[in-house]
């Protein structure tokens, strides 16, 4: 099921660790407000420009229009100077609307530095003799600086804003994924896939980003790469990659190259339901670049890429439009690429079972096992085309409230169930990738009724929430927990005492106290019991 956006696009801020911690609950919503200074010390401290939200309303787009708001591709987030957005949003707030505000964190391109000429990158993640197929309806969005179309590799690119000048990071990323197989330059690992380029300025922005993946969801992309990241979370770019997840997008994101700067956790590559891509050398092995977290899905090759690059860029001392380059930003297309390939023979998979494949099928790398360097392995298209189908994840993203009670989409998440006999569902978590998993049911007046789950692997945890929650961190609105530890049944029983049905929120969550792991697999059983 596709879900589209509603009229007002709620945003959060989501915290995630190198290593499985405490997080701060997926549904609390950012409320930062540009500090009240001088100008001089608002220009050193403060970014350029500021993103806030708003419930839709008369009185919120008359305010828009007086200070002078532009609104994103998420109805209802605007974006304006750090100078007016205090003033903005104080002004939302007397008229009851202000949901949210935030920095427009900039953001950075994950390309690194001069490569050392070595060839055959591509040749790790596609056999010798494994022909792909003809290119069909799975486009990969590059949204990057606008990619160059007179280069022959590229001609069958779609420019969808041909405003920008072209860049050659854009047009890199874009031949790593689908450079054409014409006889010179380079060609991709999925050769003439179509390509939508979505060009940014130089000077990204989280607010542009995300208009842009909006804008690639809404074109049914079926794959989004991210090859850029920061080490700052901004809630509207978190949103809007959920949004793309809903409609069926699969985003894959570079896992940034600051490894040697503190190993920063870089976002969007670390947010739930993104492929994150980490660079490995030659050696198979981790670089000294490539960052390390439990964010790391899969590792491509990303030292000595050849890529096209625009001629007025090429200054490799040949003017070919042809260089090598390194960096997760070219490791991450690479496995868009394959994403494309898997999608076009598999079409039936959903984005989610697309990247469980790309995961399940990697190549398992030194350290034995899931490591954060290089995650599950390197991605190896035969692998993949071989794979079983994995079991579905049913109505994704459903990671906090906002997501399944309407707010963020059109409609809220249909009831799982409705206090009628009994109902089984199999799902998945992840502490990283799928942190939580929650479900609306209707319970009828005076009903009295049993959740268990059962866990297939992991430790999945039980919760149940009164419809009335808004976050699964308000304790004040949570009915009954059941954490009894790995391969236990944990249940609960409740009765709703009022005599008119009842909406709650059934969550699962992942314990990592006593299983160890950071994923689960569950069954969820609900029933309905006879009143003693």
């Amino acid at each position: 099921m596709r879900r589209t956006l509603s009229a007002w696009a709620a945003a959060t801020a989501l915290t995630l660790m190198t290593a499985p911690a405490a997080r701060a609950a997926l549904d609390e919503l950012p409320m930062r407000l540009p500090a009240a200074s001088s100008a001089r010390a608002a220009t050193a401290a403060q970014p350029s420009s500021w993103l806030v939200g708003a419930r839709p309303a008369a009185a919120t787009a008359r305010i828009a229009r007086a200070h002078g708001a532009r609104r994103l591709e998420q109805d209802s987030v605007f974006r304006l100077p750090a100078a007016r957005a205090r003033a903005f949003a104080a002004d939302l707030r007397r008229a009851g609307t202000l949901t949210y505000a935030e920095p427009n964190v900039r953001l950075r391109r994950m390309s690194a530095f001069d490569a050392d000429p070595q060839g055959g990158p591509r040749r790790a993640i596609v056999d010798p003799g494994l022909n792909p197929p003809p290119p069909g309806d799975a486009a990969i969005a590059v949204i990057d600086t606008l990619v160059d179309t007179t280069l022959p590799d590229l001609s069958h690119v779609r420019q969808v804003n041909p405003g920008p000048v072209p860049g050659p990071h854009g047009t890199m990323v874009a031949s790593a994924a689908a450079g054409q197989l014409n006889g010179s330059g380079v060609f991709g690992v999925f050769p003439g896939a179509p390509v939508l380029s979505y060009g940014l300025p130089q000077e990204l922005t989280c607010g542009d980003a995300a208009d842009a993946i909006v804008a690639a969801a809404e074109a049914e992309a079926r794959v989004i790469n991210l090859s850029f990241g920061a080490p700052d979370s901004c809630g509207t770019l978190f949103v809007a990659v959920q949004i793309a997840y809903a409609a069926g997008s699969l985003v894959v994101a570079a896992a940034g190259n600051e490894f040697a700067q503190g190993n920063p956790v870089i976002f969007p590559a670390a947010y739930p339901h993104v492929l994150s891509v980490a660079a490995i050398g030659a050696d198979g092995r981790a670089t000294d670049f490539s960052n390390e977290n439990t964010a790391v899905d899969v590792a491509a090759p990303g030292v000595g890429v050849p890529v096209a690059t625009p001629r007025a860029f090429d200054d490799d001392g040949v003017a070919d439009g042809v260089t090598l380059a390194d960096g997760t930003s070219f490791s991450s297309p690479m496995v868009a690429g394959a994403a494309a390939w898997l999608a076009t023979v598999r079409p039936k998979l959903s984005n989610g079972q697309l990247a469980d494949v790309l995961r399940r099928s990697a190549l398992d790398l030194a350290p034995a096992g899931y490591d954060p360097g290089t995650g599950f392995g390197l991605v190896r298209m035969s692998g993949a085309l071989a794979a079983p189908t994995p079991a579905r994840d049913v109505l994704e993203p459903n990671d906090a409230i906002f997501f399944v009670n309407g707010t963020v989409f059109d409609e809220p998440d249909p009831f799982i169930w409705r206090g009628s006999g009994k109902r089984r569902l199999n799902g998945t978590a992840d502490r990283v990738e799928d942190p939580v998993d929650i479900y609306r049911i209707r319970v009828p007046g005076k009903a009295r009724f049993a959740i268990r789950l059962r866990p297939r692997r992991g430790d999945p945890d039980l919760f149940v929430y009164r419809g009335s929650a808004r976050t699964t961190d308000d304790t004040s609105r949570r009915l009954a927990r059941s954490t009894r530890g790995p391969k236990k049944t944990d249940s609960v029983g409740l009765v709703n005492g009022s005599r008119r049905a009842r909406t709650m929120y059934v969550v699962v969550g992942v314990s990592v106290d006593g299983g160890g792991t950071l994923d689960a697999a569950y069954r969820l059983e609900l029933q309905r019991l006879k009143r003693r």
